[in-house]
């Protein structure tokens, strides 16, 4: 496998043949072999998940880290290698967040409405409330700007003699 392979789907009414690119691009970065955007890892939701949030949640970050990786790129080199966990249930989904680069673990049911955030391993806050998805969003935010620094513009050098 280069750095392509063709991969062909049937598109959903009126939609566009792009996912088709997508789905190659995630298949060739979950093997290893190269890197586009940041990987959300979700788990698929079991008896102990109460919603579809977690669910929404990890398509809502997925498509927004999609959408932020052209400016990124350019600003951040190396997020696209960057870890996110989206998990349930803080049965399994402490331990995946803390494996992720940063990670959430949403309450599953009958579980306390609270949400952990895992920062580089590190329990580093709680969230609660109707504004999980938007805090979380943030809280990634801050975390690429954090970790993969904005990359200064080079600088011209002066000619000798010129001021």
């Amino acid at each position: 496998i280069g750095d392509t392979i063709r991969v062909s789907l049937t598109p959903e009414p009126g939609g566009e043949r792009t996912r088709e690119v997508v789905v190659a691009q995630e298949i060739l970065q979950t093997m290893g072999l190269r890197a586009f955007t940041p990987m959300v890892v979700a788990c698929p939701g079991c008896g102990r998940t109460s919603s579809t949030f977690f669910q929404e949640l990890a398509a809502k970050i997925q498509g927004w880290l999609r959408e932020q990786m052209p400016a990124w790129k350019e600003r951040y080199p190396g997020v696209e290698s960057m870890q996110v966990a989206v998990m349930g249930c803080v049965v399994n989904g402490p331990g995946e967040s803390r494996h992720a680069d940063i990670g959430i673990s949403l309450p599953g049911a009958d579980e306390a409405p609270v949400a952990p955030v895992f920062v580089d391993g590190q329990r580093t806050v709680t969230l609660k409330g109707d504004r999980i998805a938007e805090e979380f969003q943030a809280i990634v935010d801050d975390y690429v700007r954090r970790r993969y620094g904005a990359a200064e513009p080079r600088q011209r050098e002066a000619s000798p003699g010129v001021a």
